[in-house]
Protein backbone atom coordinates (compact mmCIF):
# COMPACT_ATOMS: atom_id res chain seq x y z
CA UNK A 1 0.00 0.00 0.00
CA UNK A 2 2.93 2.27 1.06
CA UNK A 3 4.39 2.27 -2.69
CA UNK A 4 1.06 3.58 -3.97
CA UNK A 5 1.82 6.77 -2.42
CA UNK A 6 4.96 7.10 -3.40
CA UNK A 7 6.76 6.31 -7.20
CA UNK A 8 9.98 4.26 -6.92
CA UNK A 9 12.52 7.02 -7.55
CA UNK A 10 11.29 8.59 -4.75
CA UNK A 11 11.56 5.19 -2.40
CA UNK A 12 15.08 4.79 -4.11
CA UNK A 13 15.87 8.18 -3.49
CA UNK A 14 15.07 7.92 0.22
CA UNK A 15 16.96 4.89 0.22
CA UNK A 16 20.19 6.81 -0.42
CA UNK A 17 19.24 9.82 1.55
CA UNK A 18 19.14 6.62 4.82
CA UNK A 19 22.64 5.31 3.46
CA UNK A 20 24.34 9.06 3.67
CA UNK A 21 22.23 9.63 7.26
CA UNK A 22 23.64 5.87 8.27
CA UNK A 23 27.18 6.34 7.33
CA UNK A 24 27.65 9.40 9.98
CA UNK A 25 27.62 6.58 12.51
CA UNK A 26 29.75 4.66 10.95
CA UNK A 27 32.92 5.26 13.72
CA UNK A 28 30.67 3.79 16.64
CA UNK A 29 27.33 1.89 15.46
CA UNK A 30 27.81 -1.36 13.84
CA UNK A 31 24.48 -1.45 13.22
CA UNK A 32 24.74 1.58 10.98
CA UNK A 33 27.54 0.57 9.48
CA UNK A 34 25.70 -3.16 8.19
CA UNK A 35 22.77 -1.46 7.05
CA UNK A 36 24.20 1.25 5.36
CA UNK A 37 26.12 -1.01 3.16
CA UNK A 38 22.92 -3.47 2.43
CA UNK A 39 20.78 -0.37 1.14
CA UNK A 40 24.00 0.60 -0.89
CA UNK A 41 24.15 -2.94 -2.14
CA UNK A 42 20.82 -3.15 -3.15
CA UNK A 43 20.82 -0.13 -4.80
CA UNK A 44 24.16 -0.93 -6.80
CA UNK A 45 22.70 -3.83 -8.02
CA UNK A 46 20.16 -2.30 -9.78
CA UNK A 47 22.45 -0.10 -11.70
CA UNK A 48 24.61 -2.41 -12.50
CA UNK A 49 21.39 -4.91 -14.12
CA UNK A 50 20.74 -4.90 -18.19
CA UNK A 51 17.87 -6.75 -18.41
CA UNK A 52 14.89 -4.82 -17.56
CA UNK A 53 12.49 -7.46 -16.15
CA UNK A 54 14.95 -8.33 -13.93
CA UNK A 55 15.66 -4.94 -12.91
CA UNK A 56 12.10 -4.19 -11.92
CA UNK A 57 12.17 -7.31 -9.84
CA UNK A 58 15.27 -5.99 -7.55
CA UNK A 59 13.68 -2.24 -7.81
CA UNK A 60 10.52 -3.71 -6.04
CA UNK A 61 12.84 -5.44 -3.96
CA UNK A 62 14.46 -2.45 -3.01
CA UNK A 63 11.95 -0.58 -2.10
CA UNK A 64 9.80 -2.87 -0.19
CA UNK A 65 12.82 -3.42 1.77
CA UNK A 66 13.70 0.33 2.07
CA UNK A 67 9.83 1.29 3.16
CA UNK A 68 10.07 -1.18 5.86
CA UNK A 69 13.44 0.56 7.68
CA UNK A 70 10.92 3.98 7.06
CA UNK A 71 8.68 2.36 8.78
CA UNK A 72 10.74 1.82 11.64
CA UNK A 73 12.15 4.98 11.47
CA UNK A 74 11.92 5.94 15.13
CA UNK A 75 14.38 3.29 15.97
CA UNK A 76 17.39 3.60 13.22
CA UNK A 77 20.10 5.17 14.34
CA UNK A 78 20.13 8.23 12.21
CA UNK A 79 19.19 11.86 13.15
CA UNK A 80 15.57 12.00 12.42
CA UNK A 81 14.22 15.12 10.58
CA UNK A 82 13.79 18.25 12.57
CA UNK A 83 15.62 16.57 15.11
CA UNK A 84 18.15 19.39 15.27
CA UNK A 85 15.52 21.64 15.61
CA UNK A 86 13.95 20.19 18.05
CA UNK A 87 14.39 23.34 21.13
CA UNK A 88 12.90 25.71 18.46
CA UNK A 89 9.94 23.87 18.21
CA UNK A 90 9.97 23.54 21.80
CA UNK A 91 10.33 27.44 22.46
CA UNK A 92 7.46 28.18 19.68
CA UNK A 93 5.20 25.48 21.49
CA UNK A 94 5.70 27.54 24.53
CA UNK A 95 4.49 30.69 23.04
CA UNK A 96 1.39 28.84 21.29
CA UNK A 97 0.28 27.24 24.71
CA UNK A 98 -3.00 29.11 26.04
CA UNK A 99 -2.64 30.27 29.67
CA UNK A 100 -5.94 30.27 31.67
CA UNK A 101 -5.44 33.92 33.12
CA UNK A 102 -4.51 36.19 30.53
CA UNK A 103 -2.14 39.12 31.87
CA UNK A 104 -4.42 41.29 29.51
CA UNK A 105 -7.39 43.00 31.35
CA UNK A 106 -10.46 42.80 28.31
CA UNK A 107 -11.27 46.30 29.14
CA UNK A 108 -7.32 47.27 27.66
CA UNK A 109 -9.08 46.48 23.69
CA UNK A 110 -11.18 49.86 24.08
CA UNK A 111 -9.53 52.23 26.87
CA UNK A 112 -5.72 53.20 25.84
CA UNK A 113 -3.42 54.22 28.30
CA UNK A 114 -1.55 57.68 27.92
CA UNK A 115 2.46 57.34 26.22
CA UNK A 116 4.07 59.44 28.52
CA UNK A 117 4.03 57.49 32.28
CA UNK A 118 7.07 55.80 32.85
CA UNK A 119 5.26 52.75 33.74
CA UNK A 120 3.87 52.58 29.93
CA UNK A 121 7.34 53.57 28.87
CA UNK A 122 8.62 50.74 30.62
CA UNK A 123 5.62 48.16 29.13
CA UNK A 124 7.01 49.28 25.71
CA UNK A 125 10.67 48.37 26.86
CA UNK A 126 9.52 44.67 28.00
CA UNK A 127 7.24 44.26 24.90
CA UNK A 128 9.81 45.12 22.26
CA UNK A 129 12.97 43.37 24.48
CA UNK A 130 10.65 40.10 24.77
CA UNK A 131 10.24 39.80 20.83
CA UNK A 132 13.99 40.65 20.36
CA UNK A 133 14.82 37.85 23.23
CA UNK A 134 12.22 35.26 21.26
CA UNK A 135 14.31 36.03 18.55
CA UNK A 136 17.71 35.61 20.37
CA UNK A 137 16.56 31.88 21.55
CA UNK A 138 15.65 31.26 18.36
CA UNK A 139 18.39 32.44 17.19
CA UNK A 140 20.64 30.45 19.48
CA UNK A 141 19.12 26.66 18.22
CA UNK A 142 19.60 27.79 14.77
CA UNK A 143 22.65 28.07 12.30
CA UNK A 144 22.96 27.09 8.41
CA UNK A 145 24.44 23.97 9.16
CA UNK A 146 21.09 23.16 10.69
CA UNK A 147 19.05 24.35 8.28
CA UNK A 148 21.17 23.07 5.60
CA UNK A 149 20.31 19.09 7.29
CA UNK A 150 16.30 19.69 7.19
CA UNK A 151 16.74 21.71 3.67
CA UNK A 152 17.67 18.77 2.11
CA UNK A 153 15.02 16.56 3.63
CA UNK A 154 12.82 19.23 1.78
CA UNK A 155 14.30 19.46 -1.72
CA UNK A 156 15.09 15.37 -1.89
CA UNK A 157 12.83 13.50 -0.01
CA UNK A 158 9.48 15.71 0.69
CA UNK A 159 7.47 13.36 0.05
CA UNK A 160 8.28 11.32 3.11
CA UNK A 161 7.83 14.06 5.79
CA UNK A 162 4.57 15.18 7.29
CA UNK A 163 2.83 18.73 6.69
CA UNK A 164 3.60 19.63 10.11
CA UNK A 165 7.37 18.74 9.31
CA UNK A 166 7.34 20.14 6.18
CA UNK A 167 5.70 23.87 7.09
CA UNK A 168 7.39 24.06 10.39
CA UNK A 169 10.70 24.22 8.11
CA UNK A 170 9.17 26.51 5.71
CA UNK A 171 8.27 28.88 8.72
CA UNK A 172 11.85 28.50 10.18
CA UNK A 173 13.16 29.65 6.53
CA UNK A 174 10.50 32.84 6.51
CA UNK A 175 11.66 33.90 10.20
CA UNK A 176 15.41 33.66 9.18
CA UNK A 177 14.74 35.81 5.66
CA UNK A 178 13.20 38.36 8.06
CA UNK A 179 15.73 38.44 9.99
CA UNK A 180 18.19 39.20 7.42
CA UNK A 181 15.64 41.64 5.56
CA UNK A 182 15.49 43.51 9.03
CA UNK A 183 19.43 43.63 8.88
CA UNK A 184 19.96 41.44 12.15
CA UNK A 185 23.09 40.50 12.31
CA UNK A 186 23.57 37.21 10.07
CA UNK A 187 24.97 34.69 12.72
CA UNK A 188 25.59 32.14 10.05
CA UNK A 189 28.84 34.31 8.53
CA UNK A 190 30.68 34.12 11.80
CA UNK A 191 33.46 31.86 11.62
CA UNK A 192 32.30 28.33 13.18
CA UNK A 193 34.52 26.71 15.80
CA UNK A 194 34.00 23.61 17.19
CA UNK A 195 32.20 24.49 19.83
CA UNK A 196 30.72 27.64 18.54
CA UNK A 197 31.59 29.54 21.35
CA UNK A 198 32.25 32.78 19.34
CA UNK A 199 28.80 32.68 18.40
CA UNK A 200 26.87 31.62 21.80
CA UNK A 201 28.99 34.63 23.12
CA UNK A 202 27.78 36.99 21.11
CA UNK A 203 24.12 35.99 21.57
CA UNK A 204 24.62 35.47 25.46
CA UNK A 205 26.05 39.18 25.64
CA UNK A 206 22.77 40.23 23.75
CA UNK A 207 20.30 38.54 26.13
CA UNK A 208 22.17 40.05 28.95
CA UNK A 209 21.88 43.61 27.85
CA UNK A 210 18.38 43.18 26.76
CA UNK A 211 17.25 41.52 29.95
CA UNK A 212 19.48 44.52 31.62
CA UNK A 213 17.75 47.75 29.93
CA UNK A 214 14.61 45.87 31.57
CA UNK A 215 16.08 46.04 34.93
CA UNK A 216 17.38 49.17 34.65
CA UNK A 217 14.25 50.68 33.66
CA UNK A 218 12.29 49.00 36.58
CA UNK A 219 15.11 50.42 38.79
CA UNK A 220 14.71 54.10 37.48
CA UNK A 221 11.09 53.89 38.28
CA UNK A 222 11.49 52.15 41.78
CA UNK A 223 13.60 55.03 42.58
CA UNK A 224 11.04 57.55 41.28
CA UNK A 225 8.76 55.66 44.32
CA UNK A 226 10.99 55.49 47.24
CA UNK A 227 13.27 58.40 46.99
Amino acid sequence: MEQLKHSEEEIIKLGKKLIKELDLEYSSNILARWMSHYLAELIQNIDNTVSGEKKKLLQKECCDIILKIWSNKENLPIRKPLEDLKPVMEVLQVLKEKKEVSILPRWIEYNSFPRDNEWASFVDLVKNNSEKIFNKVVQMNLHKDILYKDEEWIKENKAFLSKEQIGFIELIDIMNKSNLEKSVVDLNDFEMSDDNLHRIKFIFDDLEKLINEQKEKLLEIKRNYID
